[in-house]
C-alpha cells in the first residue's frame, strides 16, 4: 500500500474502481467542499488524488535529494523493508551518501506542506467557483419551482373556490328553471282550457241566439 493510501486511510474508509493533473479537474462532480469523513473513498478516487499530489510534488521538486525523494524511496523499499524505523533508516542512509540532511529532510518537507497548502486554496477557489455556477443556479431553479408551485396551487385553490359557486349557482337556476316551466306549463294548460270554455260557450250562445230568437 502506498504511503498516500495510508496517509488517508487514517480519515477515510478506502472502498473499492478517475484522472486529473490540476485542483480543477479535482472538483469533478463534487457538490461540496465538505468532506464526509464517514463516506468509503473508492480505491479509482484514490488513485486520482494521489497521482494529483505526486504531479504537484514532481513540479515543485526541489533541486537534490529532498522530501519527495525520501517518500518515493520508503514506498520502493516497503516490500522489501517491511518495518517502518528500519525503512526509514535505510532511506536516509542511502540518500545521505547525495547530501542529505536531517536539516534538509525537515526543511523540505515543510516546503512540501506549503506546496500543499497552495493547492488546497487553488482547489477551495475551483470549488466556490463551480458551487457558484451548478449549486446556486440549481438553488435558484429550486426556489423559482416552489414560488410558481405557491402561485399554482393558490390559483387551482380560487378555481376550485369559484367551481364551487358556479356549481351551487347552477342547481339553484335548474331549480328556478323547474320551478319557471311548471308555473308557464300551469298558465298554458290553464289558459287553454279556459279559452277552449269560453269558445265553446260563445258557441253554445250563437247556437241558442240562432234558434231561440226571432
Amino acid at each position: 500500500m502506498s504511503f498516500f493510501k495510508k496517509a488517508l486511510g487514517v480519515f477515510v474508509e478506502i472502498d473499492s474502481p478517475s484522472d486529473v493533473s490540476s485542483s480543477s479537474q479535482l472538483i469533478g462532480n463534487q457538490t461540496s467542499t465538505s468532506a464526509n469523513l464517514s463516506a468509503p473513498l473508492d480505491s479509482a478516487s484514490v488513485e486520482k488524488f494521489e497521482k494529483h499530489f505526486e504531479q504537484i510534488f514532481d513540479k515543485a521538486n526541489l533541486p537534490g535529494p529532498d522530501y519527495f525523494e525520501f517518500w518515493k524511496t520508503m514506498e520502493t523499499l516497503e516490500k522489501h523493508i517491511p518495518e517502518e524505523q528500519a525503512r526509514m533508516a535505510a532511506t536516509f542512509a542511502s540518500l545521505s551518501v547525495q547530501g542529505m540532511t536531517k536539516v534538509r529532510l525537515l526543511e523540505t518537507a515543510a516546503a512540501y506542506m506549503d506546496v500543499i497548502a497552495q493547492d488546497k486554496a487553488a482547489f477551495e477557489q475551483a470549488a466556490a467557483a463551480k458551487a457558484a455556477a451548478s449549486l446556486d443556479g440549481r438553488k435558484k431553479d429550486v426556489s423559482m419551482l416552489e414560488q410558481r408551485i405557491v402561485a399554482n396551487s393558490e390559483a387551482i385553490r380560487k378555481l376550485n373556490s369559484e367551481i364551487s359557486e358556479s356549481q351551487a349557482k347552477i342547481s339553484a337556476l335548474k331549480k328556478e328553471l323547474i320551478d319557471e316551466e311548471m308555473k308557464l306549463t300551469t298558465n298554458r294548460t290553464g289558459y287553454q282550457l279556459a279559452c277552449e270554455a269560453m269558445t265553446s260557450k260563445i258557441k253554445g250562445d250563437i247556437e241558442k241566439i240562432r234558434t231561440q230568437l226571432q
